[in-house]
């Protein structure tokens, strides 16, 4: 289901969303390859020293890829308040940034290398600076369905939210 890919959390005065919630997955996997590496490349004593090196610097690589995702962006929330009638990028470590009232919001589709995906930004700003807050959809009929599911769990959820007062 969309919505837990998404953590999209409502109530009455706030709507939550974790764009980047999907990168998890990936992370693990690269957590997990990473302490394979580590574990098991001692115990290959006929393994030149050079390979063996280059194996550690490959899961020193994935570690550090894995913390860097982890920290910038699966960590990411966007909040939609409506005590401030603001939306709010809020960091990890509750580091809380102010980027638009509600009546300045717009969602565009962007497209990257062929994907298109949903963003957030200012109206009459927002090819100048955009959030997204989807994963890219591809031409696929798969792709095309999660879109249909995310206009109809994410997006219409955070319209009407939005445009309600």
């Amino acid at each position: 289901m969309e919505s837990n890919k998404y953590q999209l959390e409502i109530t009455s005065t706030e709507l939550s969303i974790k764009p980047y919630f999907g990168y998890l997955p990936k992370i693990k996997i690269f957590v997990f390859l990473a302490i394979v590496i580590f574990c098991f490349v001692p115990f290959f004593t006929q393994l030149n020293d050079n390979i063996r090196y280059t194996l550690h610097g490959l899961g020193g690589i994935m570690l550090l890829y894995a913390v860097y995702d982890f920290i910038f962006w699966a960590g990411i929330k966007f909040l939609f308040d409506k005590k401030t009638n603001s939306i709010y990028k809020i960091y990890p470590l509750s580091v809380r940034k102010r980027l638009m009232a509600f009546d300045e919001m717009t969602i565009i589709n962007t497209a990257e290398y062929g994907d298109r995906a949903y963003a957030i930004g200012k109206k009459k700003k927002q090819f100048l600076r955009n959030y997204p807050i989807s994963d890219t959809f591809s031409g696929s009929k798969r792709s095309n369905r999660r879109e249909d599911e995310y206009v109809e769990q994410i997006l219409n959820p955070i319209l009407e939210f939005v445009n309600n007062p």
